[in-house]
């Protein structure tokens, strides 16, 4: 391994994408390689491998372009044990490329490969530190009662002063009010819905976007059915501050889950309330109604023609509804309609059922 490790160069643990390029260039040309592309992905998590610049790399080994990949050290590969077990050991070796990392005096031709998989583990370990400490960060800010989301509830926006403090937006906060009001009076969520459309009141994500976005959105600008309930059932507006309801499943996996109600973190007054005390119980009153109504409906089955026919005028998807016709013989009949769900989540506001 001496002819290797006279090309090696000690180093700074520097990670500047500027100073690792300059520790590989140098390093090829010592070793009298050809340089025929540099990879990069700053600002990517060293768990993930659905990086650009790696799956660039990938390809470029796959059609033959490259036949060595170098890197700084094995953390610059990645910092799953697993993964990188799985690219070090089957899929560079199956695209006849040799792997080299300078720092760790690691080649994939030679004899010192033994310690590849404890350097890896400790890289991944690394990970799992790093994630568990900024959870802990986190949870302790939530504990605080500090607002950590990325964006400011409807009817809220956060403080020039604090920005994890919510304070009042005048102009939806009036909207949210009207809303409360409504139900109040016994209007359902779709009826909600159609009225806050044919007055053309933007719904959140549009009126984020216009007030303190770049003015555009990708999200529908009618308000729908699934909107209006799940602002008339949030008690943010009530000044309660609940956080820490999802998680993700571990620091490998980023999918998303519901944390159960004991983990979640409240806060009582943690902002200006928009709502009385008075009008929320009046309005969670109906809203449990409304539920148990609900409760014994059937559960959502896909139909023969889920996801094929769509709505001729608005090119929303048609949805299936189940019923049951009654004859004067006593014999009952089932069957399934379609219809345009753009009608049926914006309360009948816009298109119709055709």
């Amino acid at each position: 391994n001496s002819a290797k490790a006279k090309g090696y160069i000690p180093s700074d643990e520097s990670v500047s994408i500027e100073n690792q390029y300059e520790i590989l260039s140098k390093f090829v040309m010592l070793n009298g390689w050809i340089e025929v592309k540099t990879y990069q992905d700053d600002g990517y998590s060293g768990g993930n491998f659905q990086r650009p610049g790696f799956l660039e790399m990938l390809e470029d080994a796959r059609h033959g372009l490259i036949n060595l990949i170098l890197v700084k050290d094995l953390s610059r590969l990645g910092r799953d044990f697993v993964e990188v077990g799985r690219y070090t050991d089957i899929i560079f070796p199956s695209l006849g490329c040799r792997f080299v990392s300078v720092l760790d005096c690691l080649d994939s031709e030679g004899d010192n490969t033994d310690m590849l998989h404890f350097r890896s583990l400790m890289n991944d370990y690394h990970l799992k530190d790093l994630s568990s400490k900024v959870k802990s960060v986190l949870h302790a800010k939530k504990k605080s009662g500090q607002y950590l989301a990325a964006y400011a509830p409807y009817g809220y926006r956060k403080s020039e002063e604090d920005r994890h403090k919510l304070v009042i937006d005048g102009e939806s906060a009036a909207v949210v009010r009207q809303i409360f009001q409504m139900r109040q009076s016994g209007m359902a969520y779709g009826k909600i819905a159609a009225a806050l459309n044919e007055k053309g009141i933007l719904p959140p994500r549009w009126y984020w976007a216009v007030h303190y976005g770049n003015g555009s959105c990708k999200y529908s600008r009618l308000w729908a059915y699934a909107t209006v309930r799940s602002l008339l059932n949030d008690d943010i507006y009530v000044g309660t501050l609940t956080q820490n309801c999802t998680g993700s499943r571990s620091y490998k996996d980023k999918t998303m889950i519901r944390k159960p109600e004991s983990e979640w973190i409240s806060h009582e007054g943690a902002h200006e309330a928009i709502i009385g005390p008075e009008l929320w119980e009046a309005v969670q009153k109906i809203n449990q109604a409304a539920k148990q109504i609900s409760a014994n409906n059937t559960p959502p089955q896909a139909s023969l023609f889920t996801g094929k026919l769509v709505c001729a005028d608005c090119g929303h998807p048609l949805v299936a509804a189940r019923e049951t016709q009654r004859r004067k013989n006593g014999t009952v009949k089932h069957y399934t309609s379609y219809f345009c769900s753009r009608f049926a989540t914006t309360g009948h506001s816009i298109c119709s059922w055709h």
